[in-house]
């Protein structure tokens, strides 16, 4: 078995971390490699040759989408990828950002106050985080810099709103959760400071808010939460999961 992330860039990546602290008893531990490539064709073929599955990291997720014979329904319905699996000459796509936004969201719930999910972008991680807050049924809205793009997908999936960016200042606090997916810094992010909201961010090597809101929840508890649902679906086999947490200093 051979398996890998396709991304750009993607030098800085723990998912080869996680994988070895994963499966440490297997014979395929350090069977996982980077395929950092610009091309996304050139990784695909790539993939097609070499490999078992691969997981899918920016710029690439809405792209690989586009690659599968088939999806299962969140996938389908959220239009992007982070796992792409080669089984009898098909490829079957899947999307563990949404499974793992659920457990967040689960996880982070407060047992009574605000719940509703404010939403940060609209790529890949974004679509999966407003689909599966809107799984829960939770009120969902969508702040994207395009705001014709989130209105398409709001539109095509039904039951989210979308505003834009340069709304946030004036609707934030009426959020119990506020899910950024954006992997830069934009000005309007300073109106989550202070908030009570419980403050998700999915990027981990150069977050924007750790250390600026009160309630916060980093990009490696996401990491972790997806590489546990995914590892599972590439190899067939439950990864140790106290591992994984510990080399990336998550507790539980």
């Amino acid at each position: 078995m051979k398996f890998g992330l396709i991304g750009y860039p993607i030098g800085h990546s723990l998912s080869p971390a996680l994988f070895r602290a994963a499966y440490a008893d297997q014979p395929f531990a350090d069977a996982y490699d980077l395929i950092e490539k610009t091309d996304f064709a050139e990784a695909m073929r790539i993939f097609r040759k070499d490999y078992d599955a691969v997981n899918i990291t920016a710029p690439f997720k809405e792209t690989a989408f586009a690659e599968a014979d088939e999806s299962d329904t969140a996938t389908s319905q959220i239009g992007a990828t982070n796992l792409l699996l080669r089984k009898d000459g098909r490829i079957r796509a899947f999307n563990t950002d949404f499974w793992a936004v659920l457990q967040l969201l689960r996880r982070h719930m407060p047992p009574i106050g605000q719940t509703d999910v404010l939403v940060i972008g609209c790529g890949g991680a974004g679509k999966a985080a407003a689909y599966a807050a809107s799984d829960l049924r939770l009120k969902t809205v969508i702040a994207n810099r395009s705001l014709e793009r989130a209105r398409t997908f709001c539109d095509r999936l039904g039951g989210m709103e979308a505003i834009a960016l340069e709304e946030i200042p004036a609707v934030a606090h009426n959020f119990g959760f506020v899910i950024y997916t954006l992997p830069v810094a934009i000005k309007e992010a300073q109106a989550l400071h202070g908030l009570d909201a419980r403050i998700i961010e999915a990027n981990y090597r150069d977050p924007v808010l750790q250390g600026s809101v009160r309630r916060y929840i980093g990009g490696r508890e996401w990491l972790a939460a997806q590489a546990m649902f995914g590892f599972k679906l590439m190899t067939g086999i439950q990864p140790d999961t106290d591992r994984m947490n510990a080399v990336i200093n998550i507790t539980t």
